[in-house]
């Protein structure tokens, strides 16, 4: 009983906050492939896989039709290759612009600041990175709903291990939801 009076509540709440924020708020999730610039020519990295499936999760403010600030995280997957593996993971914070195509579609471009964490693991050591990079993204929104859009995004920016640095991106498909 108690969980069916709390979620009525978070029910009553998100209307609430949907009427006060008159879809300038939203949230959002997607996923899909992503690469790691890891050199698997190389003859020591036998059994190189660079690529994997990757997620994002994002939230955002729309400041007005055009404009918006967003954060999220990201997970770009792993690297795998004989006795090792590189994580690539990330927090961003960016504005977000947007341009109507048609009344439903929405070209979107992405530009601002990506805090990466690198953890590669190699058969006697394992070592974390991190560093902030430059983070840009390319997308489109498809509106089902007033609220509910589709997404298909493409998200690129570097990440550090080891002292080298490598390109990292996920293309991936999702769902907004503004409220």
């Amino acid at each position: 009983m108690k969980k069916i009076a709390l979620a009525a509540a978070l029910l009553a709440l998100t209307g609430a906050a949907s009427a006060q924020l008159n879809n300038k708020a939203y949230i959002g999730g997607a996923f899909g492939p992503s690469h790691i610039n890891v050199d698997c020519d190389n003859i020591l990295l036998n059994n190189c896989s660079n690529n994997d499936t990757g997620y994002k999760v994002v939230g955002g403010y729309k400041i007005n039709p055009v404009f918006a600030i967003e954060a999220g995280y990201i997970d770009f997957g792993k690297a795998t290759f004989t006795g090792g593996s590189l994580a690539v993971d990330g927090f961003l914070i960016n504005a977000a612009a947007r341009a109507p195509v048609t009344r439903e579609l929405n070209v979107v471009g992405r530009l601002g600041l990506a805090m990466v964490d690198a953890e590669s693991k190699l058969p006697l050591s394992s070592r974390s990175d991190s560093a902030t990079s430059l983070y840009v993204g390319l997308g489109m929104e498809y509106a089902f709903t007033k609220n509910l859009k589709g997404t298909l995004a493409a998200d690129f920016t570097t990440a550090e291990s080891r002292g080298d640095e490598g390109a990292v991106r996920l293309i991936s498909i999702g769902a907004q939801y503004d409220f």
